[in-house]
């Protein structure tokens, strides 16, 4: 039986190169994600601010939801949040990257990375 590693990769939404308007954005990364990948976490790291009155921010990769949409200035998008627990892992239904959806309003300012904790199996 062969050993399954943990891996981590880490995505960026940054307002200065990915823009605010109220669409699905493929974010900056570090890794791509396969067919069966299963997460088992995911958190943000606010770097900068989020802003714009009333928008929403929704993280999914692969056809897997990690966070549904919330208002950016909510908890979920304060600090470094914890958003998918290792209690709700997930398989991955296509390959797939890092897309940040912003509804409701567009997002004038913010920096953000995100991390996407998987195993991948042999």
């Amino acid at each position: 039986m062969a050993i399954t590693r943990t891996y981590v990769g880490r995505a960026q939404y940054d307002f200065d190169i990915d823009g605010g308007a109220q669409e699905a954005i493929t974010v900056a990364q570090n890794f791509t994600l396969p067919i069966g990948a299963m997460i088992i976490g995911c958190w943000t790291d606010i770097k900068t601010t989020l802003a714009g009155a009333g928008s929403t921010l929704a993280l999914a990769i692969g056809g897997v939801t990690l966070n549904a949409a919330a208002n950016f200035d909510a908890a979920e998008y304060v600090g470094i949040d914890y958003h998918l627990a290792r209690t709700t892992a997930a398989l991955t239904t296509s390959s797939g990257s890092v897309v940040v959806t912003i509804g409701g309003a567009t997002v004038s300012a913010g920096k953000m990375d995100i991390y996407v904790e998987y195993l991948l199996a042999d």
